[in-house]
């Protein structure tokens, strides 16, 4: 793995004993219950610790000197649980949008008070709102084609919007929500869109349905209505039209903290079965002695090891303040499908076990399987390395 500093290597140390005593024992129950009141004391657990705040810098009240040191604590929480981290870590994507506009009033305004919530017994979290039902992936990648029909307009010295907005990690539980939202539902939104800040207070503003999902259950995905939500100027997060660029700053940052959960889980898979295959006896012998189990787990261990180093690679190149969306892109697209690979030859490592709920392998499938969907569909990501490499050789 890519060599820690011994502060970082201290960081690991502390967010795996932290995965290990608050994060595992919970699992399993809070993917059977995803409403279980586990939940609530984890979040709590984990925003007093400094789990939550885990990729925000010191000054806005986290605990990151860089967001390496994010990726390290994410990569331990998904080891335990990839819904936990998702949990944790969508509050720091719902902010995001906010850091980057550069509107240091909105994060004195917006920010500090959710991140001073931390200390107490009711910590508040955030949530970004970009995808709707009929636009994901176009939406992304910037289709001029892009069915957006969250619209927002000027009103009354403020913007008004109106829309719907589904899937959204945190979405019933967020105090603040940075929603994207277009100016002109006809026009092509590399220019129409913007992103605001939306109090959840904010009257108009209701939770929708809160969906059910196959894995990662553990962080509520849900769906967000705007009804005449009225939310002053200074809400408005850099320049009218900026939206879809503010949106690419945000994607080429929070790919690799992606590819972090991924390659948690990945990890995940290949310590559960190498364990139990050196504990399984069949033949006279554990069956990490059979040639059959031994290349699989061999390409395990391949699949984790290289998905760390683009993991680290992307987050080194943030953290230097050089964010690269082709190399956050490939760090997301390789560790998501080595988490897929990993998970489901975890199962056929453990057979019949492997397949039963109790074990919590069959978990890191369900888990493994959205990590190739969110933060652009893996596709969306070839295509987008691809894009890059064009302009690279242009």
């Amino acid at each position: 793995m890519p060599e820690l500093t011994p502060e970082q290597r201290e960081l690991q140390a502390w967010a795996r004993e932290f995965a290990e005593r608050y994060v595992a024992p919970r699992a399993l129950e809070i993917d059977a219950d995803p409403e279980s009141p586990l939940r609530d004391e984890l979040i709590r657990e984990g925003a007093k610790a400094g789990i939550l705040g885990s990729s925000l810098p010191e000054l806005l009240g986290g605990t990151a000197k860089s967001l390496l040191d994010g990726i390290i604590v994410t990569e331990e929480i998904a080891a335990a649980c990839s819904g936990c981290a998702v949990l944790f870590g969508a509050t720091g994507l719902g902010i995001l949008p906010i850091l980057l506009s550069g509107n240091f009033e909105a994060v004195t305004r917006l920010v500090l008070p959710l991140t001073q919530s931390w200390d107490g017994d009711d910590p508040k979290l955030a949530a970004l709102a970009a995808t709707e039902p009929s636009a994901g992936s176009d939406f992304i990648n910037g289709s001029p084609h892009a069915e957006i029909r969250t619209r927002v307009e000027e009103k009354d010295g403020g913007w008004l919007i109106n829309g719907r907005k589904v899937f959204i990690s945190n979405g019933s539980l967020a105090s603040l929500v940075t929603v994207f939202a277009t100016h002109d539902t006809k026009g092509d939104i590399r220019s129409s869109m913007s992103c605001l800040a939306v109090p959840a207070d904010t009257p108009g503003f209701s939770v929708g349905q809160v969906f059910e999902k196959m894995g990662q259950r553990a962080c509520p995905a849900a769906e967000l209505l705007f009804d005449d939500v009225w939310v002053p100027g200074e809400n408005l997060l850099g320049e009218p039209g900026q939206g879809w660029m503010l949106n690419r700053s945000v994607m080429s940052t929070t790919r690799a903290p992606v590819g972090a959960i991924a390659l948690g889980i990945a990890r995940a898979a290949y310590e559960k079965a190498l364990e139990y295959a050196e504990a399984r006896v069949q033949g006279g012998k554990p069956i990490v002695g059979h040639q059959a189990v031994q290349l699989m787990l061999a390409d395990m261990a391949i699949r984790v090891e290289a998905a760390r180093g683009l993991v680290f690679r992307a987050g080194e190149s943030i953290a230097a303040g050089r964010p690269a969306l082709k190399l956050s892109s490939m760090a997301k697209t390789f560790a998501s499908d080595a988490a897929v690979a990993n998970a489901t030859d975890a199962i056929q490592v453990l057979g019949g076990y492997g397949y039963m709920r109790e074990y919590g392998v069959e978990k890191l499938l369900r888990d493994a399987k959205l990590t190739q969907i969110y933060e652009g569909t893996n596709q969306i990501n070839r295509f987008e390395i691809m894009e890059q490499v064009a302009l690279e050789r242009a």
